[in-house]
């Protein structure tokens, strides 16, 4: 439901659009806070310290930075290439305490620009397109977003942070965001030998057995899930990143949302339940905005497959179908029936439906729909739950920290929840893990 346009990755587009962070190390040496890879003159002692250099991409890290003079003013830049080489980069205005010593945890950039309250995340999750098409569209109310390339090419991406004082590099530090511990497995499946399309990522083999997650996107198509499973399995949980339409030429999947059936989803649960570390018994299903219809009905209609669901952005109705034409019948079908258009009954999810949505989301009313689902019990005449989030967008979906960019909001005179998108990701993130077990 978002355009594309050549350089830009879209909010929740197939992997094939996706943005790569492709950056130059340099050389490290070691500290008491982690590695220091500036190159400076003897007399110039600036250096950037990072609790954890390495660390996955939905963790925090804390910067700090020493060596500067009294209240010196520098500017503190992150910086990351996309999958056309163009840059994007977020950087603010800081002054050192009178110890030369700064800490982004402690110190909000001057003027609130480009983010307003201390957080060391802070440059990391406001990057945007420096040069290139994605220029224009910083401000214009459409959606856009970075990504890295998928978890399949790339274990891991790189942002570059650098000090400056009048234009003169003080000090420069590489950190790497993980998608995955070294251990996990990733491979490939396909509708030929699997009867599904998707990328799995299993833990290591000997991992207490956790809730496996089926992950899938909206109305984007393709594979958008595939970085929430990467981090679901870094934590311990089988997941399956699930193409359901738009999978690619050859994939032997739909074009469009048009009698899917409920019996693709199942398959490829019973594909991922017999994963090493899964509990086949509590299974989840994650689903974004026309994501959300289909997980809702594979827990009330297959409540002995599905125990959980995570619904982003949601419906609490079966739309109709999707890029089909005239000959769209039905959006989802259940054993060759076509699933009736309507609101859509919890009362026999043998788990929770975590409903997660944003208050100023401009593609339909997400928060009046997660108003409705959690207002529904489940099989035990347990209300479901729901996260709402008043300043967010349509983009609540998946992890925070790794997924900077902008998106309008339903009130058009504001152009970018990217900040509220943001703050939504990290808190419901960890509702997320909590219902999985964490």
């Amino acid at each position: 439901m978002v355009r594309m346009v050549p350089g830009v990755a879209r909010t929740g587009k197939a992997r094939a659009v996706l943005g790569a962070l492709l950056l130059a190390l340099s050389t490290a040496c070691s500290d008491g806070a982690g590695s220091d890879d500036a190159r400076r003159p003897d007399t110039d002692r600036a250096a950037i310290h990072v609790d954890r250099p390495s660390a996955l991409a939905d963790e925090r890290i804390r910067v700090r930075v020493s060596g500067l003079g009294a209240h010196d003013r520098v500017t503190v830049t992150a910086g990351a290439r996309d999958q056309r080489g163009q840059p994007w980069g977020a950087r603010g205005r800081f002054t050192a305490d009178g110890d030369g010593e700064l800490d982004l945890d402690d110190k909000a950039p001057a003027r609130g620009r480009p983010y307003a309250k201390p957080d060391s995340m802070g440059l990391l999750k406001e990057m945007l397109p420096q040069r290139g098409p994605g220029v224009k569209m910083i401000g214009s109310g459409d959606a856009f977003s970075y990504h890295p390339p998928s978890p399949a090419e790339q274990r891991s991406y790189q942002v570059r942070l650098t000090v400056t004082k009048d234009g003169r590099q003080l000090a420069g530090r590489t950190i790497e965001r993980r998608w995955l511990t070294e251990k996990v497995r990733h491979r490939k499946l396909t509708v030929a030998r699997d009867k599904v399309d998707g990328e799995m990522y299993t833990p290591p083999a000997g991992e207490r057995r956790r809730p496996p997650v089926l992950v899938f996107g909206g109305s984007e198509g393709g594979n958008s899930g595939e970085y929430a499973a990467a981090l679901l399995a870094a934590r311990g949980h089988p997941a399956l990143s699930l193409c359901y339409f738009r999978c690619g030429k050859g994939s032997g999947r739909p074009d469009a949302i048009n009698m899917i059936e409920l019996g693709y989803f199942t398959h490829a649960a019973g594909v991922l339940g017999r994963e090493a570390g899964a509990d086949p018994e509590r299974m989840a299903v994650m689903g974004n905005s026309r994501g959300s219809e289909i997980a809702q009905l594979l827990a009330q209609r297959r409540p002995s497959v599905f125990r959980d669901v995570i619904a982003y952005a949601p419906s609490a109705r079966v739309n109709g179908p999707y890029l089909a034409g005239a000959s769209g019948r039905a959006a989802w079908a259940d054993r060759g029936r076509p699933v009736p258009a309507g609101p859509i009954p919890l009362d026999r999810v043998r788990g929770t439906v975590l409903a997660v949505a944003g208050g100023n989301d401009k593609m339909w009313g997400a928060a009046d729909a997660a108003r409705t689902i959690s207002a529904q019990r489940n099989a035990r005449g347990e209300r479901h739950v729901r996260a709402v989030y008043p300043g967010a967008g349509h983009h609540v979906n998946w992890f925070p920290y790794g997924q900077p960019g902008q998106e309008g909001g339903a009130n058009s005179s504001i152009v970018a929840t990217s900040e509220a998108d943001q703050a939504a990701r990290q808190d419901s993130w960890a509702k997320v893990l909590k219902l999985l077990g964490h």
